[in-house]
């Protein structure tokens, strides 16, 4: 009985992060609330507190998704170190897939974040800080010059809000191989990294973008 009582809360956790995280994804985060996440999915707003004391938890619950996430793909990397084709190995683990560019909605929101007077999101944005920073030096020891790091994970988040947003194609690891060749090579230049963007899948249909009413 108690087994079966911890998965169907389990469950419910589940559906309240996917239902948040959708909200969020099309709507932006500073116009969902918790009574928008409850309504979603059918339950109270005092069911969804049950679960998490207040909105901030829930975010910084969708955020751990999200660190574990990036975590998970970047894992094999540092088991497999830093020889020849590191760097085509971690932005493949990256780009697999499309879950995530299911994150860049909240974590473009808090990067965006600017502090108030009763400020419950500033702990998270600096967990997104740490994150990028990390990131940032795991690209550093794989390119031939360390200011190269940052403008490749800029690079990444380009091509993953542009996924969100539903103006790139799925399938970006096939962006790869192309963007390991750019920057190992020192060709990073803003037509070469255009066109990099543009012929990962120059097959791939594209859906017509999402619309945000965020501020």
């Amino acid at each position: 009985m108690a087994r079966s009582n911890r998965e169907n809360a389990a469950a419910t956790r589940a559906r309240i992060l996917t239902s948040a995280q959708q909200l969020i994804r099309h709507r932006g985060l500073h116009c969902v609330t918790v009574d928008d996440v409850a309504r979603a999915i059918g339950m109270t707003r005092g069911a969804v507190y049950g679960h998490f004391r207040s909105r901030a938890e829930l975010l910084g619950a969708l955020l751990s998704c999200a660190e574990a996430d990036f975590a998970t793909r970047l894992a094999p990397l540092a088991r497999s170190g830093s020889g020849p084709g590191a760097l085509e190995r971690a932005l493949a683990a990256l780009l697999q897939g499309d879950d995530l560019a299911r994150h860049v909605s909240l974590l473009a929101a808090l990067l965006q974040h600017k502090c108030g007077d009763a400020c419950e999101l500033c702990p998270l944005r600096t967990r997104v800080l740490r994150a990028v920073g990390t990131l940032r030096a795991t690209f550093t020891e794989l390119l031939p010059a360390p200011s190269l790091a940052g403008l490749l994970v800029a690079h990444l988040w380009g091509l993953l809000s542009a996924h969100a947003m539903h103006l790139a194609p799925s399938g970006l690891s096939g962006c790869a191989a192309a963007l390991a060749h750019l920057y190992q090579g020192h060709g990073v230049a803003p037509d070469a990294a255009l066109s990099v963007s543009l012929s990962c899948r120059p097959d791939a249909t594209f859906d017509p973008p999402l619309v945000r009413d965020t501020p």
